[in-house]
């Protein structure tokens, strides 16, 4: 979870770059287009939760309801940090100011979500509530309700999409296919079908590795049925490596991987590239080990060499990402790239992709160079747009009418001209 970094901690260009940090990002002049009398509106469903992913001071919406309020955000015992304001909650809240009269709002935590709750929306995007979230909060039940509507999800106007959910929570599918894309990762043993300890532990003694890890190829996150240490260790004592096969049993996806560390011993740093609607928008520089230590990335060398590899992972995230059968741009993607210290290469380090994530992930709003719910909102807009547009084609079961809803669209065609591709 991202904190606020001192000042005197951050590189000269990343303290420059907070002085524009609050600088808004420019947004497309809507004409002036009036809704035809007895369409209704389109209703946007928001699933929220991360209370850890604040928005940049000052910039909450004035009205952003007292409910919705992260007030214990402090102490060990807070329930949130880094204040009221959260960007999932503000998101929802810029969709309807843009558009007041085009768009209802319905916020819903996950445990709200439901096939009928969400039936009676056109569309929802969800940012912090998936079966894996449940799971992870240990409420297999919820989680499998969840399931049933991730699994519908163009029935159910639920996004992302379940092919493309699934390609990421499966770690090794999209690893596999950036490798296949010469995309650099980090040297990798796929286990595909349970983890057997004497075999795997013979290919690590194979690959030469001094250190490794072992971890879930499948909904991975936050450490969770990590095993890790040196190689020599389990060779002289496999009990530990066997006790993790035991108590993975039911699992069937692992990673095995070499431990990759900075020079001075230290967890690689990363920098996060940020992609919205489609686009490169901002690179977050994050520390391995140093829970404070957040900024964006300066302009230099390192952050342009980050921004194309991810480019080139987003080429393959957008191989898989559809609606209605139809390619569409992402509406959010985070791709971290691991940085290490490397005197042998020229540019004094090696970069890989280390994970993709989907739009239920950690923005980290507070430190890019616009204000992140803006942006947002005005993305959410043009998803909206043309997710809507392809389910309207397909025939879709809708609240209202399904010409009344082209209708609303073409209102926002008229105010905003077609909508990006």
């Amino acid at each position: 979870m991202a904190k606020t970094t001192p000042a005197a901690k951050r590189p000269a260009a990343a303290r420059k770059s907070k002085a524009v940090a609050r600088t808004k990002a420019a947004a497309p002049k809507a004409k002036k287009v009036p809704v035809p009398a007895g369409v209704g509106k389109i209703r946007i469903g928001i699933i929220h939760g991360k209370v850890f992913d604040p928005i940049k001071v000052g910039t909450h919406d004035k009205k952003y309801p007292e409910k919705f309020k992260i007030k214990n955000n402090t102490g060990p015992n807070a329930d949130g940090w880094g204040g009221q304001y959260h960007a999932d909650v503000s998101t929802g809240l810029k969709i309807n100011r843009l558009h007041p009269d085009v768009f209802d709002i319905d916020f819903m935590k996950m445990e709200d979500v439901s096939r009928a709750r969400l039936e009676k929306n056109h569309l929802t995007f969800n940012f912090w509530g998936d079966m894996s979230i449940a799971l992870m909060n240990g409420k297999p039940d919820l989680a499998r309700k969840i399931m049933d509507v991730q699994k519908r999800s163009e029935a159910c106007g639920h996004y992302p999409g379940w092919n493309y959910y699934e390609w990421i929570l499966h770690k090794p599918r999209y690893m596999k296919q950036c490798m296949q894309a010469g995309i650099p990762m980090i040297p990798t043993i796929f286990v595909d079908n349970g983890f057997d300890a004497k075999k795997v532990l013979k290919q690590i003694v194979a690959k030469g590795w001094d250190k490794f890890l072992v971890k879930p190829g499948y909904m991975s996150f936050f450490g969770v049925g990590v095993i890790n240490g040196k190689t020599q260790d389990f060779v002289d004592n496999i009990e530990p490596l066997l006790k993790y096969e035991k108590e993975n049993k039911k699992m069937k996806e692992f990673l095995v991987q070499p431990y990759v560390l900075k020079p001075n011993g230290k967890v690689f740093d990363e920098i996060r590239n940020f992609f919205v609607d489609g686009e490169w928008a901002y690179s977050v520089y994050t520390d391995g080990t140093d829970y404070e230590g957040f900024w964006e990335q300066p302009q230099g060398a390192l952050k342009e060499a980050c921004k194309k590899m991810a480019i080139r992972a987003y080429e393959q995230v957008k191989k898989v990402a559809k609606w209605e059968g139809k390619p569409v741009d992402t509406l959010l993607n985070r791709i971290d790239i691991g940085v290490v210290p490397d005197k042998s290469k020229k540019e004094g380090w090696r970069i890989f992709v280390n994970e993709i994530e989907p739009q239920m992930t950690t923005w980290l709003g507070r430190y890019c160079p616009f204000v992140i719910q803006d942006r947002m909102g005005h993305a959410c807009v043009n998803q909206a747009r043309k997710l809507l547009r392809l389910s309207v084609a397909k025939g879709r079961k809708m609240p209202t009418k399904r010409e009344h809803v082209a209708q609303l669209l073409d209102v926002l065609d008229q105010r905003l001209g077609p909508a990006k591709a």
